[in-house]
């Protein structure tokens, strides 16, 4: 989550440099060749049906080219404060769709804590939640891209153990960045300033932003059940803010610091229930 949230202040960074989209497409772009790369130095096994590159193609439509899209485009609609808002339904999204796809059950402790992470990042947003003038395409906009990278997430669940973790996260990244690339082509015209800082800002948009933070969390899949990861996506604001508060001089205002407590609980909750799912009972075996 911290790697993730290196990306927001960076993609500011990179705005004077190129356009948003392009600065997207070529984030994905660089992380998956890197990790192809990396796969093809240490020979790792290269996915070979139909059915893993269906499923390849799959996730980078839904996780990187809807995700990236909302990250980088749709976010700029609305207050920076609603899309945080909006793009936490992804969670709670994937938490119902785990739910009947992975048949991954929630207790209400769980359900508690989603609930209480989720009120947790209003609440740190509602100073500019109480703002006018949000358009509701830009928030229709980034509910889909919370959606795909949740479908994306219940995809990369049922492929764990089943592809090549380098393999999996590098050609979804590279295939995901060709949808992103074609709305750079029909959207933007400016091209970008290339240069040191440009480069560098890249580097660590595809490096610790994205292709160490996918392999990491491609290894959680396997770990534990998904909502149990997914409530920590809760912290990618709290450390945004933490970054911005430590390199920008941003300070922390009482609702942010009253957000925060509520994700850190409901990371506690979550993390330490056990996985009796709702509406179970306990026997006298258990």
């Amino acid at each position: 989550m911290l790697g993730w949230a290196i990306c927001y202040p960076m993609i500011t960074l990179s705005e004077p440099y190129a356009p948003i989209m392009l600065t997207a497409t070529l984030r994905a772009v660089f992380a998956g060749i890197l990790l192809i790369v990396v796969a093809v130095l240490f020979k790792r096994p290269v996915p070979k049906t139909l059915r893993d590159f269906v499923y390849i193609l799959a996730i980078g439509l839904t996780a990187t080219s809807l995700g990236f899209w909302g990250m980088f485009y749709a976010g700029t609609l609305v207050a920076p404060g609603l899309a945080t808002v909006i793009s936490n339904t992804q969670p709670l999204i994937a938490a119902v769709l785990g739910w009947y796809v992975l048949n991954e059950r929630m207790n209400k402790p769980a359900v508690v804590g989603a609930i209480l992470g989720f009120s947790g990042i209003v609440v740190i947003s509602v100073d500019t939640l109480l703002g006018t003038g949000h358009s509701l395409l830009g928030i229709a906009y980034i509910l889909l891209a919370a959606l795909g990278v949740a479908i994306g997430n219940i995809l990369l669940k049922l492929v764990v153990n089943k592809i090549d973790i380098l393999y999996a996260m590098g050609f979804q990244l590279v295939l995901g960045s060709i949808p992103l690339g074609l709305l750079t082509l029909i959207q933007d015209q400016q091209s970008a300033h290339w240069s040191g800082e440009f480069l560098w800002v890249l580097f660590i948009l595809a490096l610790p932003g994205t292709a160490l933070p996918l392999i990491l969390w491609f290894w959680l899949m396997d770990k534990a059940p998904l909502y149990k990861l997914n409530v920590f996506s809760f912290l990618t604001p709290v450390f945004g803010l933490t970054i911005g508060y430590t390199y920008f001089s941003e300070s922390f205002s009482f609702n942010q610091w009253a957000g925060i407590g509520l994700i850190i609980a409901s990371i506690i909750l979550v993390a330490t229930t056990t996985n009796q799912p709702l509406g179970s009972k306990h026997t006298m075996a258990d």
